[in-house]
């Protein structure tokens, strides 16, 4: 009789780690912006009740994924990380250079992580949480003809989607991507863009989620195929 291979045990969260993850998810929940200030590490340090060592490891661990910047000196503090900033932190800490990195090769692997945060969507998703993706897409048809506009409302659809993930890697990373993706869309020029076809797509994708999973959630994923300036998109 042979003994059953044991299974490892999850790693123990440090007070550091539950700290930064408490953070992240404020931070990715939109609860701060870019550039904003979070606070001091005093007011951090008081805030959640943890020694001062465990604040600096708390920040640390948010420094390496980008996600904020401490600033030292009167008026510094903790504060969320520009986007420039956070991107490249992020080629630093994912190991890839980005001028050798395409709009091509983020929106693959974008792509890829797609059917994961919509799952996760529809297992969560709340009637508000329905109604808010609903409202985010009526905006996108107003904007139908003005493709830059419609596309900062896809990315806000994307990101409202991914909030409710419980996976924080596969949240963050999702999110990263679309702000790499968003960063590239600025010089993009639009050749070939159906606004209303690209609307119907998103629509019946929400609708998809709140059916919470499914035969009509799996094709909806499967139809959420690059849209038009991933293919037609000239990127300077």
């Amino acid at each position: 009789m042979t003994a059953a291979t044991p299974t490892p045990l999850p790693p123990r969260v440090s007070r550091a780690a539950s700290v930064a993850r408490e953070l992240e998810s404020l931070i990715l929940a939109s609860e701060y912006r870019p550039g904003e200030r979070i606070a001091t590490k005093d007011e951090l340090r008081a805030r959640f009740g943890v020694a001062v060592a465990t604040i600096n490891e708390a920040v640390r661990l948010l420094e390496t994924r980008g996600l904020v910047e401490a600033r030292p000196g009167p008026g510094g503090g903790i504060f969320v990380a520009r986007a420039a900033v956070r991107l490249a932190l992020m080629n630093t800490v994912m190991g890839f250079p980005s001028e050798t990195t395409t709009y091509r090769d983020y929106l693959e692997l974008r792509d890829a992580l797609e059917p994961l945060i919509c799952r996760d969507a529809a297992r969560r998703a709340s009637g508000a949480d329905i109604a808010a993706f609903e409202v985010i897409v009526e905006r996108m048809a107003e904007h139908v003809d003005d493709p830059a506009g419609y596309f900062a409302c896809n990315w806000e659809l994307h990101r409202a989607i991914a909030r409710l993930s419980a996976n924080a890697p596969l949240r963050a990373i999702y999110v990263t991507l679309l702000e790499y993706l968003e960063s590239m869309m600025a010089d993009a020029s639009f050749d070939a863009f159906d606004g209303p076809a690209s609307v119907a797509l998103h629509r019946e994708l929400i609708a998809a989620i709140a059916t919470g999973g499914g035969p009509r959630l799996e094709a909806a994923i499967a139809a959420h195929v690059p849209l038009p300036p991933a293919a037609d998109a000239e990127l300077d």
